[in-house]
């Protein structure tokens, strides 16, 4: 809808354009738009063009004070011009306006009249130009779009009788009629300045993309569309014989009443529907909301902790006022470690959700990265008794991908495993190349996660209801940043879990992610 403003300009200036063309070159197709139709005037044509470009650059060179000028005088040249045609009707003068181009053609021997500007077509058109001249694009003033109004209706009216095969109804009096293709301009032209200003109060609920524009855009052409059918139909009836003038009134008003019903009833439907969604987007809003709550908490309780071990160090050395040995020092180190781990999963998140990481690919074995990355893990899982086995391939092709992200891959997926697997248990890293991909499973023999989480575990800020075998509390950021690291590669994630049975992670990515990507343009 807001393409519209343009679009009825595009719209006129083609037509004026098309129409010319026609009266140039007895085009008899381009001047009536269809067989045995009244031909469009020139000087309509060339109103249309005028009526056009000012539009145009008033809604599509709002920067530029030249263009804003130009469309005004173009738009008072149109509302003049017309105005002059309007004053003919007194009887008072005889205006040459509508005979100056192709004078000599403008006899109409298919229905026997002279070619001129039909009055209802000149009456639009000095509404056209006072509403470009006086269109407010701020929205505070509906001048322009209360003549738009006036100028849809005739529009529609005189396009009405066409298709109702009533020419009565497409001009006036004994006058030359309005053409069709003039009445269906003039109801394009009138939606574009209605549009022109979707903000104004009296078109802001069609153009919204709330519940009630959508209805609105829905149920308006609608209820015009099938209201003219019905119309026609009785119409059609009448006019063959079909039944009489009362019984097509009351055919209509039947039809119109069920109509009303049956679109009552969408309406209903469709509001409930919309309800619906938005009742849905509130509760994950709600939820988001509450994990974010948790989230905080857990982070907030995580950076107490390590700031507590900093307070004890720093306590020990007031007491014993002594250089800190090997044990203090490592205990900060470890502090500090925690502390740094924690904020830049935070930060990694808020880069995937900005798509600010850029990855730096070089060439590498999976082997040698995964390797590195169990080494800081060995402790904890030899504290709890704990198997770390990994399997490398025989033959092991070169990947190419970003060295510190697939080591974030991996360290995640394997912190989590020693985190949920039991004291005695075991963590399988298995390394399997296939064609053009590298899978790598990380199996454990752990706690398994529940059926009804499986399709969240990698929503951010989601803790299973699984707690860690040693107490490890976590902000729920780790598998979030997983899959978003994996997709950065162009590989998949997928996981496998039964509960008290442990869980298989499955990572796969793609030896050379550019001719991956290539192939799949």
């Amino acid at each position: 809808m807001r393409a519209l403003p343009l679009v009825a300009s595009g719209v006129a200036i083609c037509l004026g354009t098309l129409v010319l063309i026609g009266w140039a070159f007895g085009l008899e197709r381009l001047k009536r738009g269809a067989p045995g139709f009244v031909a469009m005037n020139p000087a309509t044509a060339v109103l249309f063009l005028l009526t056009g470009i000012s539009f145009g650059m008033t809604v599509g060179l709002t920067d530029s004070k030249f263009a804003r000028v130009t469309a005004k005088v173009l738009a008072g040249v149109v509302a003049i011009l017309a105005g002059v045609e309007v004053v003919e009707l007194t009887g008072l003068w005889r205006s040459p306006i509508d005979e100056i181009l192709f004078a000599d053609r403008l006899w109409d021997p298919q229905n026997g009249i002279q070619n001129a500007m039909a009055p209802n077509t000149a009456l639009n058109f000095v509404l056209a130009g006072l509403a470009i001249m006086k269109l407010d694009l701020s929205g505070r003033s509906l001048f322009s779009q209360a003549l738009a109004i006036v100028i849809g209706f005739v529009g529609l009216v005189s396009l009405t009788g066409y298709i109702y095969g009533d020419r009565s109804l497409a001009g006036l009096a004994a006058f030359i009629p309005m053409t069709v293709h003039t009445s269906g301009a003039f109801i394009l032209l009138a939606g574009g300045l209605l549009f022109a200003v979707p903000h104004a109060s009296l078109i802001e609920p069609f153009a919204t993309d709330d519940p009630r524009g959508v209805l609105a855009r829905r149920l308006f052409p609608l209820a015009v569309l099938l209201t003219l059918s019905l119309g026609w139909v009785c119409a059609w009836g009448v006019r063959h014989h079909l039944f009489e003038d009362v019984f097509g009134i009351a055919l209509y008003a039947i039809s119109l009443s069920i109509f009303i019903v049956i679109l009552v009833r969408w309406t209903v439907t469709e509001v409930g529907k919309l309800e619906a969604e938005r009742a849905a987007m509130n509760a994950r809003l709600h939820e988001l909301n509450r994990r974010k709550d948790e989230m905080i908490a857990v982070v907030s309780h995580d950076l107490c902790s390590p700031l507590t071990g900093f307070r004890m160090v720093i306590d020990l050395l007031r007491e014993r006022r002594e250089e800190p040995n090997e044990e203090l020092l490592g205990l900060m180190d470890q502090s500090a470690r925690r502390m740094v781990s924690m904020v830049r999963g935070l930060l990694n998140i808020s880069k995937l959700q900005s798509d600010t990481v850029e990855l730096e690919l070089e060439d590498m074995r999976l082997s040698e990265v995964i390797r590195h990355t169990m080494q800081p893990l060995v402790i904890n899982a030899n504290a709890k008794h704990i198997a770390l086995n990994f399997h490398p391939p025989v033959q092991e092709p070169v990947l190419r991908a970003d060295r510190l992200r697939v080591s974030q891959i991996f360290s995640n997926l394997l912190t989590n495993a020693v985190k949920f697997t039991a004291p005695g248990g075991a963590v399988d890293v298995t390394i399997e190349p296939k064609k053009e991909k590298v899978y790598v499973h990380v199996r454990d023999t752990g706690l398994g996660i529940p059926k009804e989480e499986m399709p969240h575990i990698f929503d951010k800020y989601r803790q299973t209801a699984t707690k860690a075998t040693a107490g490890e509390n976590g902000a729920g950021l780790g598998l979030a940043i997983v899959r978003e690291m994996v997709l950065l590669h162009g590989g998949q994630i997928s996981v496998s879990s039964e509960v008290n049975h442990g869980s298989v992670f499955s990572v796969c990515l793609p030896i050379n992610p550019a001719e991956q990507q290539e192939k799949a343009a």
